[in-house]
């Protein structure tokens, strides 16, 4: 039979598969017991399920096979009895009396009629009988019209009854065999002009029993395959499920396998867990202890160790015998194990604290209580010293920020339950950063270590540290007189001269003090206003104590509100520049300006400098204001060099933006951006600027490098050595305006001294502040170069010094024409 069929392929791939999936499963459940692959720990039942798929697959082809066969069979019986019928009834009709000429017999009628009464037989497609002619030609002898169609009526030509004597075109040698006289039936469906059949033939014989003609019977293709195809489809599901059944077998054996070998393992495993326990029950630090009914019962060695008993003593000893009563501190534990902290006694009567984790075990039928014992001696120690150290200044021992904190809200609870006054004091030491830039940073410790110590020394005072040079105090019951006295003795111990190595050194402190509850009731209002007073207080030279006022609070928001404003007037360009011009004395000329910012504040007003240039240096807006004055003094100075080329332009540089070291760079990059040649820029310094000789001689080499100028501002009201005057490299020295201003008093000695000294080492002199046209004439007979002041004009806004510079333009070509 055909073995292409659907059924068969199905059956294959599905034994195949499941195959396939059978033994995945068994890999995943080996892996799950942590056992080695089936074939490596069954290779008997692994190889029987593989042997047992091949005999499936034969087996179950095979009997598909058979199924098929066995239903053909019974279509080839049933032809053979209908035929036999069918046959012995035409036999009887006369059948033998027709040839090709029948149509007109009676006798054709007859079998006319009764093969269309078989041909309604429902399994039947059609029937009909066959001869052969002289020549050995087939015939159809007796056809009757076929429903092909099966929709109840004859369509066409193919369906009609086929006319006695119509040869029989094809050769079938089924048809030979039924001639010679047996039943034959097709093996398989053949196709042709009516469709696809399966046909059957059985010979009609002769009253003397010789084959006279045949009768053909043709059932329905498709009946016939869905039959066959239902038996195969049968017999696939009935193999399928005997080897599903055999694959849950070994699956069943697999698993059972598995679970002897991990159980074997399991035993193993845990045979060596216990001794592995025992053997770190020996070894570890932390002491077992095993007991039931108050009575230890088992010990390793380290609670022998740890208890300092033997063995022996301690079995059968009593637990409470171990510890001090009303010790024990349930730590939070939620079931078990639970968890102590407890204090227990050795055997020479030491006490020491103790961890311990209990547990509820079965122990060889018993039931008991497990307790792992450990030392929190060193634990107890570290957690101390670190409280200690969160709590206190590594330095100096006093008690930190934190600390402080806490013992400033003790107190002001105290004095509010009590009716009583507090202090809080916030003060600083200066000196500390220059004592840390000469003699180092060792030093400076060592000073702030004194400090510390002699005023944990004042009674009634807690002082701590609060960060870097700053501390803070707390005085408990702290009346406005108390207070000042205390602050009083803390400046006293701290201005006596302090010997460290040698060394008698000297710092101040300034001291600000608020009062509880007159200027506040909570701890950070009270250390704010402290602080407030405090930042007052160093602006006295000396050290001393100032009390919280509100204009203190007032001047500071002040400072602050002026930062904003600054920031804000950076942005907005409130800023604008007056120049005040700078005269060559001998003739008079305009051959400079002084570039001087001032502030125009939308609300009050023009601002002076001296207000908002020191809070711009102590907030750092300093160095980005500076650069804007630069940018602009060099881009309406490149505007004037057209009509005035020999005009230059002063600006003033501040320590912070000295001593930065992008400032070089950035100088090159806004020349560059302006187009200003750099001799026609010059750049006032001061004294002070140059203290660090060696630094400043640096500094000032790359800025010269650039071709800019340097001069040396309010000269004489500093303290540099004259000896290094020499070494730098400055153009210019310009004598402050207290020389100008007492020409006719004992500085007269000095300021011709200090003309002299400018020449003598190759540089000009300028006078600032002259005021007067004797001022003028004194200098000019002095042989200084050059001047400016208000007598020869103001600091002028940009448009005004243009106006002033075309009118001097003016005057001077007007006396050259006269």
């Amino acid at each position: 039979m055909m073995s292409n069929k659907p059924e068969y392929i199905l059956y294959v791939a599905g034994i195949l598969t499941t195959a396939v999936a059978v033994y995945a499963y068994g890999h995943w459940m080996a892996k799950r017991h942590r056992t080695p692959p089936p074939w490596r720990f069954a290779p008997k039942l692994v190889a029987a399920f593989a042997l047992f798929v091949v005999l499936f697959l034969g087996a179950g082809i095979a009997y598909i096979s058979y199924a098929e066969q066995h239903e053909h069979r019974e279509y080839e019986e049933a032809a053979n009895q209908i035929a036999g019928m069918i046959a012995g009834d035409l036999a009887a009709m006369g059948h033998e009396r027709l040839d090709e000429k029948a149509a007109s017999s009676p006798v054709y009628q007859s079998a006319l009629q009764a093969l269309e009464r078989w041909q309604s037989h429902g399994r039947l497609l059609s029937v009909y009988t066959m001869k052969k002619n002289g020549r050995g030609q087939v015939y159809f002898v007796v056809a009757p019209a076929v429903d092909y169609n099966r929709n109840g009526r004859i369509d066409g030509p193919k369906e009609r009854a086929v006319p006695p004597g119509t040869v029989y075109r094809h050769h079938l040698p089924e048809i030979e065999r039924a001639f010679h006289g047996r039943f034959v039936m097709e093996k398989a469906p053949t196709s042709g002009k009516w469709g696809g059949s399966i046909s059957a033939f059985m010979p009609i014989r002769a009253a003397d029993g010789s084959v006279d003609a045949i009768v053909g019977i043709d059932y329905d293709a498709d009946v016939y395959d869905l039959r066959l195809q239902k038996e195969r489809q049968k017999a696939m599901w009935a193999m399928a499920m005997l080897f599903w059944i055999g694959a849950a077998i070994y699956l069943l054996a697999l698993h059972q396998r598995m679970e002897q070998k991990a159980f074997a393992a399991y035993r193993k495993m845990l045979a060596a867990s216990e001794h592995r326990l025992r053997r770190l029950a020996e070894m570890t630090t932390e002491g077992l202890i095993v007991y039931a009914g108050g009575k230890i019962i088992e010990v390793n060695e380290a609670a022998c160790r740890l208890l300092g008993y033997t063995e022996s003593e301690l079995i059968h000893l009593p637990v409470d015998d171990l510890v001090v009563e009303g010790s024990m501190k349930e730590a939070r534990s939620d079931g078990e194990p639970k968890r102590f902290e407890i204090e227990l006694r050795r055997k020479d009567g030491t006490v020491f604290p103790a961890e311990v984790l209990q547990r509820r075990y079965d122990y060889e039928g018993q039931n008991v209580m497990v307790a792992a014992v450990r030392d929190l001696t060193e634990q107890k120690q570290n957690e101390r010293r670190l409280q200690y150290i969160a709590s206190h200044d590594e330095l100096t021992g006093l008690p930190n920020k934190e600390a402080m904190y806490k013992q400033i809200e003790q107190c002001l609870t105290d004095a509010k339950r009590n009716g009583q006054e507090a202090a809080v004091m916030f003060f600083e030491v200066s000196g500390i950063k220059m004592i840390n830039d000469f003699y180092g940073y060792a030093v400076g410790d060592k000073v702030l270590l004194h400090l510390a110590r002699v005023w944990r020394e004042q009674k009634g005072i807690v002082v701590g540290r609060w960060s870097g040079n700053e501390f803070i105090a707390v005085l408990p019951d702290g009346a406005h007189e108390k207070a000042e006295e205390a602050a009083k003795r803390l400046i006293e111990a701290a201005d006596e001269p302090i010997v460290i190595n040698g060394l008698e050194l000297y710092v101040t402190v300034n001291v600000g003090i608020s009062v509880y509850p007159k200027d506040g009731e909570e701890v950070k209002t009270l250390i704010r206003k402290a602080d407030i007073a405090r930042y007052e207080a160093r602006n006295k030279a000396a050290s001393d104590f100032l009390f919280f006022t509100e204009p203190m609070a007032d001047r500071l928001h002040e400072k602050m509100a002026m930062e904003r404003d600054l920031r804000r007037a950076l942005e907005n360009g409130e800023f604008e520049l007056y120049y005040q011009p700078q005269i060559r004395l001998y003739d008079r000329q305009v051959i400079g300006m002084e570039a001087l910012i001032r502030w125009r504040h939308p609300e009050k007003g023009m601002v002076p400098p001296s207000l908002f240039i020191p809070v711009a240096e102590q907030t750092g807006m300093i160095i980005p204001i500076n650069e804007w004055v630069i940018r602009t003094a060099c881009l309406q100075t490149k505007q004037l060099l057209d009509r005035f080329p020999h005009l230059s332009v002063s600006v003033n540089l501040s320590p912070y933006e000295f001593e930065s070291r992008r400032f070089v760079d950035k100088l090159a990059g806004l020349l560059a951006d302006t187009g200003l040649p750099p001799h026609h820029l010059d750049l006032e310094i001061t004294e002070r600027m140059t203290m660090d000789t060696e630094r400043a001689l640096d500094i000032l080499s790359n800025l010269k490098a650039l071709g800019v100028t340097i001069s040396m501002d309010d000269f004489g009201t500093g303290y540099s050595s004259l000896s290094y005057l020499t070494d730098l490299p400055i153009d210019r020295l310009k004598i402050d305006r207290s020389f100008v201003q007492h020409i006719q008093g004992k500085k007269d000695v000095i300021l011709p001294s200090i003309i002299r000294l400018g020449h003598n080492i190759g540089v000009k002199v300028l006078a600032e502040g002259v005021e007067t046209e004797t001022e003028a004439a004194y200098l000019q007979g002095k042989r200084c170069d050059e001047a400016q002041g208000y007598y020869f004009s103001p600091p002028l806004p940009y448009d005004e010094f243009v106006r002033f510079l075309k009118e001097q333009h003016a005057r001077r070509r007007a006396q050259e024409l006269t």
